[in-house]
C-alpha cells in the first residue's frame, strides 16, 4: 500500500472569525479554541463564553465571546469586554464595550457606560447612571483595509 502525499495532509481544522478586544481587528481562530492570541497585535484572548453566578471583582473581565451574569452576579469591574455580546441578569458597576448586543434583564442593576450596537432593556432594569452609545460594529472588510 502506498500513501500519496495528499493523505498525509490532516484536513484544515474549522475556524471561526472573532473581534480582537485590545486592537480592534479581526482574526480566525479554531472552533474549538479557549483562548488565541491576536494576529495583529499579538496580545492574548479569551475566547470562551464567561458565566458569572457570583461575586466578580477585579480591573478587566474580558473575552471574544460572551458574558452572562447570573441573577445574584454583583460584578465590579473598571472594564467588561465582550465579543458576542452581554447578558446580565445581576449586578454590574463598571464601563461595559460589547461587539455584539447587550441585554438588560429584568432584575438587572447597571452602574456605568455602555458601549454596544444594540441595547436590550427589559421593563424593570434598574439603570444607576453612565451614559449609554450604540455604536455600529466595523464590518471584516473595514478591519481588513486597516491592517494594510
Amino acid at each position: 500500500m502506498t500513501l500519496s502525499a495528499k493523505s498525509l495532509v490532516p484536513p484544515a481544522a474549522p475556524s471561526r472569525t472573532v473581534q480582537c478586544y485590545h486592537c480592534g481587528r479581526h482574526c480566525a481562530v479554531s472552533v474549538h479554541a479557549m483562548s488565541s492570541s491576536c494576529s495583529q497585535c499579538y496580545r492574548q484572548l479569551a475566547i470562551a463564553d464567561i458565566v458569572v453566578r457570583s461575586r466578580h471583582w477585579g480591573s478587566r473581565l474580558q473575552t471574544c465571546g460572551k458574558i452572562l451574569l447570573d441573577r445574584k452576579a454583583d460584578v465590579r469591574v473598571n472594564l467588561l469586554t465582550a465579543g458576542g455580546g452581554v447578558e446580565v441578569h445581576g449586578s454590574l458597576r463598571g464601563k461595559i464595550v460589547s461587539f455584539g448586543p447587550v441585554t438588560l434583564g429584568e432584575a438587572a442593576r447597571i452602574d456605568g457606560d455602555l458601549e454596544a450596537p444594540a441595547i436590550y432593556v427589559s421593563p424593570g432594569a434598574t439603570i444607576l447612571g453612565g451614559t449609554f452609545s450604540i455604536v455600529p460594529v466595523p464590518k471584516l472588510e473595514q478591519a481588513a483595509a486597516k491592517v494594510t
